[in-house]
């Protein structure tokens, strides 16, 4: 399939961009706002694409502020939310082990906090008790009647970034959310909590917390994985933590040696083609999922059969066949008859990784069917 460009000659910049205006739909964006931070960035230059993004943080922090100290709720929640993620992405040109890019996600990090406390109902932010220290983490739920509800888990990158990917429609929909910091996300590395491939522990822990609470139905908790390491997470934990009630691989991956080989797809491999605009998400991947720096970790392999929840596995039109053949026979290992395979087209209007180009139609595909084999309907 041929790259038609949005913006950026450069490819990951081209699609970052395209990431940044997907969060417009759920007001975490303006499209005017991030063209113009683009038109500031000069490719090749990771300090422009740094610096044009922290500008427009600056630009809707102080529009938050404002707004919040005159009492304007929705505007601050708004405007808090919109510097959250131009923060993020100029986060995504500093180097891991520079102080500033620490300072940046402790910072973007409390201002979505303060977003949380704004939302309606507001968005509690937790610690998922783990080991001997506590996950970061935030609980959404419905804005509607007292009871338990179903709920979806995400846990592969960042909480705030997460957020988009399973949280509005989620909520809208009925359920509960839960974004978490599982190990080796967001800032647990600097805390000495590594990433580990049996992701059924971490990811146990979040149920156990679930579990005890009243507005959630433990038998209907469902797990979300995106990109190859959520994959991975995803389908590891499910096939060895038996409360996992569905699960949802975008995409599926075979085996832990999968988990950062999307940094070895030719649109991805063309970083290395030249100086790089944003330099920071691969090294910033590759740090969440790198495990504890000596002891590195084993090969794992997935094992399908052993997947007793319904698997719901997503393909969109960039994955290379192997992943397709991968997800192909996973849902025809599955034990569960409500398995089933989703492979996107361009006809579906998505020709971007993980759908970043119509997240309404993976958020449609996957809630509905979650809908289905959670028995909402």
């Amino acid at each position: 399939m041929t790259r038609k460009k949005l913006y950026f000659d450069d490819v990951f910049a081209d699609i970052m961009l395209m990431h940044t205006l997907n969060h417009a739909t759920f007001k975490g964006a303006e499209i005017g706002e991030c063209l113009a931070a683009a038109s500031k960035v000069a490719e090749g230059s990771a300090e422009s694409w740094r610096r044009a993004w922290q500008e427009q943080g600056e630009k809707a922090e102080r529009a938050g502020r404002e707004a919040d100290d005159h009492g304007h709720e929705v505007s601050a929640r708004e405007a808090y939310l919109r510097a959250v993620t131009y923060y993020y992405h100029a986060c995504l040109a500093i180097p891991v082990d520079d102080p500033a890019y620490r300072a940046g996600v402790e910072h973007y990090r409390s201002l979505f906090a303060r977003f949380a406390a704004l939302s309606t109902p507001a968005i509690e932010v937790i610690g998922i008790p783990y080991q001997d220290t506590r996950l970061p983490a935030y609980f959404l739920r419905p804005d509607v009647g007292g009871g338990a509800h179903p709920t979806v888990v995400i846990g592969d990158n960042t909480s705030e970034e997460l957020y988009y990917w399973v949280g509005p429609p989620g909520v809208e929909r009925g359920y509960n959310v839960l974004l978490v910091d599982l190990p080796g996300m967001g800032l647990n590395t600097f805390h000495g909590v590594w990433f580990r491939p049996d992701t059924e522990v971490a990811v146990g822990a979040c149920i156990d917390y679930l579990s005890k609470r009243g507005d959630v139905d433990p038998s209907r908790i469902a797990f979300y994985g995106g990109g190859e390491p959520g994959g991975w997470v995803a389908v590891r934990a499910a096939a060895r933590e038996p409360r996992i009630a569905a699960c949802v691989a975008d995409p599926y991956v075979a085996d832990s040696d999968a988990i950062l080989s999307v940094f070895r797809r030719p649109d991805v491999a063309a970083l290395s083609e030249g100086p790089q605009t944003v330099p920071g998400q691969a090294e910033q991947t590759a740090r969440f999922y790198e495990g504890e720096p000596g002891r590195g970790y084993p090969r794992m392999v997935a094992e399908p059969q052993k997947i007793q929840c319904p698997l719901l596995c997503l393909n969109d039109p960039s994955d290379d066949e192997e992943l397709r053949r991968q997800a192909a026979a996973a849902v025809e290992a599955a034990p569960n008859p409500a398995s089933r395979h989703q492979v996107f087209t361009p006809d579906d209007g998505t020709v971007l990784y993980r759908q970043l180009d119509n997240f309404s139609l993976k958020h449609r595909v996957m809630f509905d069917w979650l809908d289905e084999v959670l028995g909402r309907h």
